[in-house]
């Protein structure tokens, strides 16, 4: 066990002296060793119950392996899986299992009054896989405290991009990107990743313009990822165990494709018309 102060000491002179390169090293090669499986070239993550549950992400997260790569396949069997890729700089690749999870039912968005408005007024464009690009380099810059996409995931969301595997929903006005989202799919199954606004709702008007256009598609599951947030359940989120939402996931991640083409999913569609008919039915078809 180093002394505090002598650790205190080595960070200083690291930083002074060295950029950070000793510390980078430690947090690549050395911090994480032992604590979870490590990945090998092999296409495998051990099962959720071997996940290190003193070592967290957010409340429920529990790191479950180390290691691997960002290839298209294991990023995809991964999320088949129920397993999250969250890495930061100067870390290995860490991957994720949870306890609980936050998972939306499309058929089930709750449009908030405020939207309601926003949605009628019809000031805005909406389209899907026109700025890829963009509205993942806008999702980094919302987040000022840290940059919580690294070079490598970045690219590695080109790929999927690329393979049809990952899409962004983008709003505009005035031909200008004004707030969106982005994640991955497959299947009935949409795993969202994250959301901008550069005006306040756009990124709360993407998501449910996406739910209500899924919903008519009798698409399966939205997921919401492992953190919980006051502001998904607000739109109608639910919070399950992990053994259902695993239960959930192996049909929907495996199902045939319901959506041909994501950047046709907006094309000849009225928002409005959509949102006005999702709020006429009935309190216990889809509106919480």
């Amino acid at each position: 066990m180093i002394p505090k102060k002598l650790k205190t000491g080595i960070i200083k002179i690291d930083k002074m002296l060295l950029k950070g390169k000793l510390m980078g090293v430690y947090m690549r090669h050395i911090k994480y060793r032992g604590k979870a499986y490590t990945l090998t070239d092999q296409l495998y993550f051990p099962p959720h119950t071997a996940a290190n549950k003193t070592i967290r992400l957010g409340p429920d997260g529990e790191l479950l392996a180390i290691g691997g790569d960002w290839t298209p396949e294991r990023i995809i069997f991964a999320y088949k899986n129920g397993i999250y890729p969250v890495s930061f700089k100067n870390q290995p690749i860490l991957w994720w299992t949870a306890e609980t999870h936050c998972i939306m039912h499309p058929k089930d968005i709750h449009i908030p009054k405020n939207m309601q408005a926003i949605i009628r007024q019809n000031k805005f464009h909406l389209t899907v896989d026109r700025a890829f690009s963009e509205v993942v380099n806008a999702c980094q810059e919302s987040r000022t405290e840290y940059r919580w996409l690294i070079p490598e995931q970045v690219e590695a969301l080109y790929r999927l991009q690329q393979m049809g595997f990952a899409h962004s929903v983008e709003v505009w006005q005035d031909k200008k990107l004004v707030g969106g989202l982005f994640g991955i799919a497959f299947g009935s199954y949409f795993h969202g990743l994250s959301m901008f606004s550069r005006l306040r709702n756009t990124s709360k008007l993407a998501y449910i313009a996406l739910s209500l256009r899924l919903a008519e598609l009798e698409f399966g599951v939205m997921d919401c990822g492992v953190w919980p947030t006051e502001h998904m359940k607000s739109l109608g989120a639910i919070v399950i165990t992990r053994d259902a939402y695993l239960q959930m996931l192996d049909p929907v991640v495996n199902a045939p494709d319901i959506i041909e083409d994501w950047g046709k999913l907006f094309e000849n569609w009225d928002l409005p018309q959509a949102a006005q008919n999702h709020l006429r039915k009935p309190r216990n078809e889809g509106i919480i």
